[in-house]
């Protein structure tokens, strides 16, 4: 929820205007990045939920023209629910999203440093 507040007051008060759009879109993936958090944390419990969320997520990523297969291939081991499946969430939400996430807030921070905060328009 703080996240997305965030999002509101930046957008309310014109913040990600001339010359903060990078760190406008750095926010948005910051808070893409959420949300991928919360599904991959959400799968790894692997009960009924876990396989139902798994099930909607493989189906969605196969449905993207062009790169679905792909992507399901790349995030769940497969265009099908496996033992992989769990493994690649684990070391997704434990490794690779929390260095993507540290690394965008370090810069995040940066630019807000060096830029200043912006005044509402």
């Amino acid at each position: 929820a703080s996240v997305f507040l965030h999002m509101c007051r930046v957008y309310f008060t014109g913040a990600y205007r001339n010359p903060r759009e990078l760190n406008w879109l750095i926010g948005v993936a910051l808070m893409a990045l959420t949300i991928v958090f919360g599904y991959s944390g959400y799968l790894l419990p692997w009960d009924s939920l876990a396989y139902g969320a798994a099930v909607i997520g493989i189906n969605l990523a196969n449905s993207s023209p062009l790169i679905g297969k792909y992507i399901a291939t790349l995030l769940f081991g497969g265009s099908s629910l496996t033992p992989r499946t769990v493994t690649r969430m684990y070391f997704i939400h434990v490794f690779i999203l929390p260095v993507i996430v540290t690394t965008l807030i370090i810069i995040h921070l940066f630019i807000v440093w060096v830029q200043g905060i912006a005044e509402p328009h």
